[in-house]
């Protein structure tokens, strides 16, 4: 009788086991997101480097281009924020040339990648960025302090856009 109590234990355990070991694989074949549009004509690659301080939308964004071209800086601000039931975020840009909004849509979770990961599209801008239009993906990660970080305080933003 203890034996087969035993092994029923063990077989429990492994079951379990083999359950929590799948809980964050995917529910199902996984349908690859669109492909990116085509960057808009006079576009060239960006990088939006983007830093919150912890569990804040505020921060602060460096625009430059593949050389290192420092395009812009400033503050940014996020309406909204990447809960479960959000699908896109208004991400406003506000620099020395002007103010460009983004809308940045974020995919779904996938173990061993970016804490969050997905597509970014400029959506509207001011001054110098009346007109301005473009796209790309982006990640974001934590910045590595211990029980502190929250998965959005570093945000690296790829792609091509058409600014001046």
């Amino acid at each position: 009788m203890i034996v087969r109590a035993r092994l029923l234990s063990l077989a429990l355990a492994a079951a379990l086991a083999g359950a929590a070991a799948r809980a964050d694989a995917p529910a199902g074949p996984r349908v690859p997101p669109p492909p990116p549009s085509p960057p808009p004509p006079g576009a060239t690659r960006v990088e939006v480097h983007v830093t919150f301080p912890p569990w804040q939308y505020v921060g602060k964004f460096l625009i430059q281009s593949t050389s290192g071209e420092r395009l812009d800086a400033g503050t940014v601000r996020d309406d909204g924020g990447f809960a479960p039931q959000e699908t896109s975020v208004e991400r406003v840009l506000e620099g020395a040339r002007g103010t460009l909004v983004l809308r940045v849509q974020g995919g779904a979770r996938v173990p061993r990648f970016p804490a969050l990961f997905g597509r970014w599209t400029i959506v509207r801008g001011t001054g110098a960025y009346v007109g301005a239009a473009g796209g790309g993906t982006f990640t974001s990660c934590s910045s590595g302090e211990t029980g502190k970080g929250s998965p959005f305080e570093r945000q690296t933003l790829v792609g091509h856009a058409r600014l001046r």
